[in-house]
């Protein structure tokens, strides 16, 4: 309580009270400044790193590459599917039609092989 009166003093002079103010201050900045300096210098680096984002790319080119192979090949066998059937339709056309009563025994082709169905009665 007996202290109110009297400020607390480390220095005499006002010069050197501004002059440790500056310093203080200067200090401070550069502090700030290498700081920024070191983010900056961490996001650029982060950013232009060939390493990571050719891996990310590679692995991505990786999946479209495996999609594009699969297409392709669903593709393809679409395609022998069709040559398939155009062969069976050929030949079951250019077969003579020894058959007699064709209406009573019709023929299906699945997967390009012609099979006969049976008539069941139920009774």
């Amino acid at each position: 309580m007996g202290n109110k009166g009297k400020k607390k003093s480390f220095v005499e002079n006002k010069d050197e009270e501004i002059d440790l103010a500056r310093s203080v201050a200067d200090a401070q900045e550069q502090k700030i400044k290498e700081k920024l300096e070191a983010h900056h210098y961490k996001a650029s680096a982060h950013k232009s790193a060939p390493s990571d984002q050719k891996r990310k790319d590679t692995s991505k080119s990786r999946l479209e590459r495996a999609k594009a192979a699969v297409a392709a090949q669903a593709k393809q066998a679409r395609r022998e599917k069709v040559k398939l059937r155009k062969k069976a339709k050929v030949s079951a056309d250019d077969a003579p039609k020894s058959q007699t009563g064709s209406a009573e025994k019709p023929q299906t082709r699945t997967g390009g092989v012609q099979v006969a169905k049976k008539r069941v009665t139920f009774g």
